[in-house]
């Protein structure tokens, strides 16, 4: 029996007509531990982000523009139909699940639609209730211990301190700055399950999810402290004796609920409505459940600041990045032509040069190499020196990499052409097009109170006005030594949240040609202070990222004087900042590099 006709024949057991499967595990964090790739088990599709439903009779699979031709190839012959997020004639979720009941014929307050309660948030859950309506909208307990042969089991890394030298802040400080934020004088819980949030609260890391620095853990944080649910096994001496100084009591993970279930009556209960599971709400009694008072969450939004000691361990890690960069860049332009370099090759070599690097804590997220029309996939990756393409001939090898350091996390991504034939008019326009967004968007200065979505045109911008566009996000926040996408967000679509000085993001417009290549220039900015009138307060963007661009596919001629000139002064303020830290051989290949 296949794994679809295993939950099919368990949906009947419960009477249920429909089931979605998410991406998520109960934490609402990015990426999940192995145990929670429910959605990948099923399908086959082992992208970071997609919904599955299946019926008694059929299945589709929704995911972004990341992921459309990696989805494409993975659910190939398995029944799955692929869904195109923001694509013209891609139905919703629910419109889609009411066109299957209509064609089963069946009565639609009957045609149960059933979801895990823990991995559904509270607003997610009523949505959906509302607009699947008249269906009706059940909670089920995780059934896939039995369902799922050889279910991975949860992680068991230790977890250990990040030193205040590097958070710049102790737990206490920070529980003040909570606490002031969500401004109650009576007594208060506020319920926190993203573990990325948890570890920056209390200055501890973990490792229970790949290329992630985070614990799976709850936390409550009330007016007479915060408590810890986690495995407390896991703490190492020196992280349980930090948080006992500074009066954060450890209980078992699994005692959440009933701690949550004890809360008094005269306590107001404060939940970020997005990230706190429908199961977990319905245990939280009392007279009133309340959002989270700030825009974009309490703790998300002190986390975004990055304070000055945060700040400056950034650009300590984006130099020693920077380094690691020239290293790798010359050992391709060195090995190009031996014939011998593959994308895996490349990989490796990446690692081999990070390693030596003093505090590296490994790779942000997953190394993408890319050669040409493999770099047409935003998220392409491969599993070994069999499935990376050779990197021979002429084109585009897409790199897009990132690292942690205890003092700051990297995200970068250089596109450089190789090869002994100059690029076409075409290669030349889209590298340079999307060179011009990256240097519109790092140039901006804007007023106290924009948004990401109010800047997202001007790294785009340049591409419209060939008819070409990119449908990922411009720019994500980038935590620190804990995970590489964290709020805010500068995209296409609307988000409340005003950039604010010490965020760091991203900011990395592209173009896919599908076939043919891919294209994306990615530095970190940081958001800085710049003037102050009688109008208002200004801001402007820091960059970070120390890695130099490559110019061969910049058709000159399509630059204005002023991008010419931050060209220019960027690639010479990367030699200079990194050359004392390069040998002779590596300091000549930069300064030819740059030239």
């Amino acid at each position: 029996m296949s794994r679809l006709q295993q939950l099919r024949s368990w949906m009947a057991s419960r009477g249920l007509q429909v089931t979605i499967v998410p991406s998520n595990d109960c934490h609402f964090d990015e990426y999940v531990p192995d145990m929670f790739k429910v959605r990948e088990y099923l399908s086959g599709f082992d992208g970071s982000a997609g919904t599955l439903v299946v019926t008694a009779t059929e299945a589709a699979l929704w995911t972004d523009s990341r992921y459309f031709l990696q989805a494409e190839r993975q659910l190939a012959g398995s029944g799955i139909v692929l869904m195109k997020l923001k694509m013209p004639g891609t139905p919703a979720i629910p419109q889609w699940i009411a066109s299957c009941c209509k064609a089963a014929g069946a009565d639609p307050c009957s045609y149960k639609v059933g979801v895990d309660g823990d991995l559904f948030s509270y607003d997610d859950f009523a949505t959906y209730r509302r607009e699947l309506a008249p269906m009706p909208l059940e909670t089920f307990t995780d059934p896939f211990d039995q369902l799922w042969e050889g279910r991975p089991g949860l992680g068991n890394s230790p977890i250990v301190l990040h030193k205040e030298e590097y958070a710049g802040q102790s737990v206490k400080e920070k529980y003040a700055a909570v606490a002031e934020r969500i401004g109650e004088e009576g007594p208060f819980a506020l319920f926190i399950s993203f573990c990325d949030e948890i570890m920056w609260l209390l200055n501890i890391r973990g490792g229970d999810i790949e290329y992630n620095a985070v614990a799976l853990s709850y936390c409550l944080l009330t007016d007479n402290g915060i408590t810890l649910f986690c495995r407390r096994e896991n703490l190492t001496a020196e992280a349980a004796a930090y948080l006992a100084d500074q009066g954060v009591e450890v209980r078992p993970y699994g005692e959440i609920d009933g701690a949550l279930a004890a809360l008094p009556a005269s306590t107001v209960r404060i939940v970020s409505n997005n990230c706190c599971a429908i199961n977990k709400y319905n245990l939280i009694k009392g007279p009133g459940v309340l959002p989270d008072p700030t825009v974009g969450g309490t703790i998300a939004m002190l986390r975004a600041c990055k304070n000055a000691v945060q700040a400056e361990g950034f650009r300590r890690a984006f130099r020693q990045d920077g380094v690691c960069w020239v290293r790798l860049l010359k050992f391709i332009y060195d090995n190009y032509c031996s014939g011998r370099l593959s994308e895996y090759s490349v990989t490796q070599k990446l690692l081999e040069i990070k390693s030596a690097s003093e505090n590296y804590r490994g790779e942000s997220f997953e190394p993408i190499v890319a050669w040409n029309a493999n770099a047409a996939s935003a998220h392409y990756s491969f599993t070994d020196e069999a499935s990376s393409a050779r990197i021979a001939g002429g084109g585009f090898l897409l790199m897009d990499l990132g690292s942690h350091y205890p003092y700051g996390t990297t995200d970068t991504t250089r596109t450089i052409f190789l090869g002994g034939e100059e690029p076409t008019a075409g290669q030349k326009e889209d590298y340079t097009l999307v060179l011009k967004g990256m240097i519109a968007l790092a140039q901006a200065i804007f007023p106290e109170g924009t948004r990401g979505c109010q800047l997202d045109i001007l790294a785009r911008g340049p591409m419209y006005r060939t008819g070409k566009m990119y449908f990922h996000g411009t720019g994500h926040g980038i935590g620190q030594w804990l995970c590489v996408h964290e709020s805010p967000q500068i995209r296409m679509e609307y988000s409340p949240i005003a950039l604010q000085p010490g965020m760091v993001m991203s900011d990395e417009p592209a173009v896919y040609v599908e076939g043919k290549y891919g294209i994306r220039t990615e530095n970190a900015v940081h958001v800085v202070p710049f003037t102050k009138t009688e109008c208002n307060t200004f801001y402007a963007f820091e960059t970070f990222t120390l890695v130099p661009i490559d110019t061969r596919a910049v058709d000159f001629s399509l630059l204005n004087e002023q991008e010419k000139e931050w060209l220019k002064a960027y690639n010479t303020k990367v030699y200079e900042s990194l050359k004392d830290d390069l040998s002779e051989e590596e300091r000549t290949w930069l300064l030819t590099y740059v030239k």
